[in-house]
């Protein structure tokens, strides 16, 4: 049993802190030099605790489902106690370890209705947060960003400069944007990550943890809806922590969830963007890497960043006008991805699928350098074999991957100075 005994406002109501007590069977679990805690920009300590406790349950409750134990809490809502069983049998669909008879016991249960029609969208200021709000700008949703999910809490400097890049959007409006703060991926140790062979945020957390953050703010602003960006269509299905048959499971009191974008592919996005861009005469700058090295909005290295520059050239467009800087060897990078000893993931692998797929009928191309060469780079990439790619390598590299994760996990100062040579030598 782990028990919420009560939750608290701090930082003039900005703050709930949640304190919770639990067995020694649990402790390895959790990290006992912080409590859980989310804050907001505005006064949030008039809001019903049925209310206030949402994201409180959307993050330990996933713990309790692998771990195998129940909750207790003083109040839930009716609705979200409800959405949290249907989520348990959705993420079961894909991983075995899901206990099924874990429990949520709530001594009091309200049921709660929202007032107002609001629309609130999740906010990375990715590819797919940003093509959402193209598409859906006339609605004028409120953009929430939350601090401790993409961006540590020890990085002030990027969370600094995400900010400053979200005032420079002249398409988002200062009022519209509202930011949170949480301890949402360190208040568990990486024994957590264990239960699901690591990656416990991608896989199960994100997707919940992300959308409840908005729970006391749709009280208080009137948000009846919450749209979160889709990162894949229905023509690939695993286990992930974000899908349209999870997201939109995650309710509270009358308000629903939108998994936005399901129907388009990640190129039918980019080619959105530029749309937008040519209809508007507003490039959009992108910020799709997370990278512990870059400079600026993104590192325009890594593969994610690889794969969305390769999208813009595809389009016939520029990278540099969306907020990268493609690096003169483009090409020699991306193939590094296909070589003998790269892995590729199920889900990685439809993402250059559907590049691949663009490639082969692409007309208007962008070249960086020399057209001939980079005309049959990318017919190169399209004839790439794929299918004998996906899981090759996946059993020597995630024992890589557990014992550099479990490393970090032990020794996270002797990594962040690790990171800094890192960068002070990438800088010289």
């Amino acid at each position: 049993m782990l028990k919420l005994d009560g939750l608290r406002f701090e930082n003039g109501g900005k703050r709930i802190v949640y304190d919770y007590s639990y067995g020694a069977a649990l402790s390895h679990y959790f990290n006992k030099k912080q409590s859980y805690f989310v804050e907001y920009t505005v006064d949030v300590s008039q809001i019903p605790a049925s209310i206030a406790v949402v994201p409180f349950l959307a993050n330990f409750t996933p713990i309790s489902w692998f771990a195998g134990f129940d909750i207790e809490v003083p109040e839930a809502d009716a609705t979200f106690l409800h959405s949290l069983e249907e989520l348990k049998k959705e993420f079961a669909v894909h991983f075995a370890k899901v206990k099924p008879n874990t429990k949520v016991l709530a001594t009091k249960v309200v049921s709660n209705k929202i007032e107002g029609d609001e629309t609130a969208l999740l906010f990375s200021g990715g590819l797919d947060a940003f093509e959402a709000l193209t598409r859906n700008i006339d609605n004028n949703p409120y953009l929430v960003s939350v601090w401790g999910a993409d961006i540590e809490l020890t990085d002030t400097k990027r969370w600094d400069e995400f900010q400053r890049f979200n005032k420079e959007e002249t398409i988002i409006a200062d009022d519209r944007v509202l930011y949170v703060k949480s301890n949402l991926r360190t208040f568990y140790t990486h024994k957590v990550d264990l239960l699901v062979d690591i990656s416990w945020w991608g896989k199960i957390q994100h997707g919940m943890a992300l959308i409840s953050m908005i729970a006391p703010l749709s009280w208080l602003k009137g948000i009846n809806t919450v749209m979160i960006a889709s990162s894949n269509t229905g023509e690939v299905s695993f286990g992930w922590g974000s899908t349209s048959e999870t997201d939109e499971k995650v309710k509270w009191a009358s308000m629903s969830v939108i998994h936005d974008g399901f129907h388009l592919r990640r190129t039918e996005k980019i080619e959105n963007i530029v749309e937008f861009a040519k209809k508007t005469g507003h490039n959009t700058q992108l910020r799709v890497c997370y990278s512990e090295l870059r400079n600026g909005k993104n590192c325009s290295k890594c593969a994610k960043c690889q794969r969305t520059m390769l999208g813009f050239i595809l389009c016939g467009e520029n990278p540099d006008d969306y907020g990268f800087n493609i690096p003169s060897n483009f090409y020699e990078l991306l193939f590094k991805n296909f070589g003998e000893n790269a892995v590729m993931t199920t889900g990685v692998a439809y993402e250059w699928r559907c590049l691949q797929e663009k490639a082969a009928s692409a007309q208007n191309l962008h070249f960086i350098e020399n057209p001939e060469t980079e005309k049959n780079n990318i017919a190169t990439f399209a004839a790439l074999p794929l299918e004998t790619m996906v899981n090759r390598n996946i059993d020597a590299q995630l024992g890589k991957k557990k014992l550099k994760f479990t490393l970090i996990s032990k020794f996270p100062r002797l990594f962040q100075w690790y990171l800094k040579i890192r960068r002070a030598l990438k800088t010289t």
